[in-house]
């Protein structure tokens, strides 16, 4: 079976530690089809997509969650990857042209920024939102970083992005009962150091070409694993002209005037997928006629 654009989760039956696997083909190249980025930033882009989309393997409600590298020095000014409860995922990265980081290594390409973590609920919960540094010589490296500090849950991640696909692998260990005694957590603590062990020997080039029974057989072939069915991801933007309204709406008036006035159109266009919405004078007055709906202002 080709498990390309799935994500399956799995459990360790022996112990308290529970994984996410995904990859995206179809998905990857939807994503980064409008993008024209350099090749260590939109590697760099796919490793992000596929975290997103483990991350979001854990949410128990309708809602997104949202990775963010930003405020560093290096080639990378911005990243976003975005991935919703129902599979759907979209990014994009934008590079500083002012930069003189040359590099291609992870440092080289955010100098030392942070990695923002964004759930959103909807239905009027408040968003919630985890920072941390970006720290060492891979993306998965902060993202490890997340989990110990804001969840207090260990974590060991491997991500991997090519031209034509990018893949991730996640393992946790949950809390144990507290019932469990010594030599038990001992045992616990003997499985997570093992399986961890393992997944450090993981290539990419592995990781982007094994399907997920076959890549589990292959790492803990000696442990009694149960595998779920798979669950389909895809590329979809959120963009719509009702949410560039909204942020117009946001900017106000009279900066909205002062664009009219020197280009003779306000054009907005999508990060995410590149689309473009063009407003002109009349678009941009009937966004200010008392009575018009405002939708939330939020990123795209």
């Amino acid at each position: 079976m080709n498990d390309d654009d799935r994500l399956r989760r799995f459990l360790f039956e022996d112990a308290p530690v529970r994984g996410h696997w995904v990859r995206l083909s179809k998905t990857w190249e939807e994503a980064r089809e409008h993008l024209t980025l350099p090749g260590p930033v939109m590697s760099l882009l796919g490793e992000s997509l596929a975290a997103a989309g483990l991350f979001a393997a854990s949410l128990k409600f309708t809602g997104t969650i949202t990775l963010q590298l930003t405020g560093g020095t290096g080639r990378v000014n911005m990243l976003v990857a975005q991935a919703t409860d129902a599979g759907s995922l979209r990014g994009f990265a934008q590079v500083d042209a002012a930069s003189t980081a040359t590099g291609v290594r992870f440092q080289d390409l955010t100098g030392g920024g942070r990695l923002v973590v964004s759930v959103e609920q909807g239905d009027g919960v408040e968003p919630w939102q985890g920072v941390v540094p970006l720290v060492g010589n891979a993306l998965s490296a902060s993202l490890e970083s997340y989990f110990a500090v804001s969840e207090q849950l260990p974590t060991a991640i491997v991500l991997a992005a090519d031209a034509g696909r990018a893949a991730g692998l996640m393992l946790q260990k949950l809390p144990a009962p507290g019932s469990l005694g010594e030599s038990e957590a001992a045992g616990v603590q003997d499985v997570w150091e093992e399986a961890t062990a393992l997944l450090a020997t993981l290539q990419p080039e592995e990781l982007l070409a094994w399907n997920a029974d076959e890549l589990l057989r292959k790492l803990f072939g000696s442990r009694d694993l149960r595998l779920f069915d798979g669950e389909s991801v895809h590329f979809a933007c959120r963009c719509s002209r009702e949410r560039v309204s909204a942020m117009l709406q946001g900017i106000g008036k009279a900066e909205i005037d002062s664009i009219l006035e020197e280009q003779g159109a306000v054009t907005v266009t999508c990060e995410f997928c590149q689309k473009p919405y063009r407003f002109d004078a009349v678009d941009a007055a009937q966004l200010f006629i008392a009575g018009t709906a405002t939708a939330p202002l939020q990123l795209n």
